[in-house]
This record gives C-alpha cells, sequence and structure tokens, in this order.
C-alpha cells in the first residue's frame, strides 16, 4: 500500500453527488427535523392523520419506558395509569387522554410497548 501522503484524496463531489439522490426525505417541505412539538389544541385531538397516531403512538411509548411509574409488563396501559396516580406518581394527563380516544380500539393502544415481546 503507498504511504498515505502518495494516495489519491477521495472524489468529494461523486460522493456527495450519491449522497443527495440516495438520502430519503431530503427535501420534504413543512417537516424540520428533530421538530418533537406536541400540539395541545383540540383540533388535534379530532384529527386522525399519521403524524397524530404517530406522535400518540411516541407518547405513550415514552409513558412505558419511563420507570417512575413503575413496572409496565402485566398491565394494561390504563391499569398503569391508575396504579400511578393512586400512588401519587403523577402520570400524564395526556396520556389518560390518548387511551380514552384510542385505547379500545386495538391492543396496540391498550398494551404497553413489551406486550407480546417478553
Amino acid at each position: 500500500m503507498p504511504p498515505r501522503s502518495a494516495r489519491r484524496p477521495p472524489s468529494a463531489t461523486t460522493i456527495d453527488a450519491l449522497f443527495r439522490s440516495t438520502k430519503p426525505g431530503a427535501a420534504r417541505p413543512g417537516k424540520t427535523k428533530g421538530a418533537n412539538v406536541a400540539i395541545e389544541d383540540d383540533d388535534a385531538e379530532t384529527i386522525d392523520d399519521d403524524d397524530a397516531v404517530e406522535r400518540d403512538a411516541r407518547e405513550l411509548k415514552t409513558f412505558d419506558l419511563t420507570s417512575k411509574f413503575g413496572p409496565c409488563c402485566g398491565l394494561t396501559r390504563i391499569e398503569r395509569w391508575d396504579r400511578a396516580r393512586a400512588l401519587g406518581l403523577d402520570p400524564p394527563k395526556r396520556v389518560l387522554e390518548i387511551l380514552h380516544r384510542r385505547g379500545e380500539a386495538s391492543a396496540r393502544w391498550r398494551e404497553c410497548v413489551w406486550h407480546g415481546r417478553v
């Protein structure tokens, strides 16, 4: 292998062009990377689009993975929320709202993130 100084530098323009052409979602108008802002108004409650579903799922997953509210395996999310409230742990009210709105629809919303995995 030739010494470092004798090697050709990589062609940055070729790599950059390849990266730009294959990077998914590079130019999505209205989307900002890392903008995790929860909307608290009533209109967001009634809209059932992909962003609202993703936001609700993320919020419930955060609740599941927060050890402050105790273990989540073996309990439904509503049971865990009730237990945390009874113990004075102040669980997020937004989680309860999501559970009342979506909880009865399927196990995806009722059960914790570990349901069926452990």
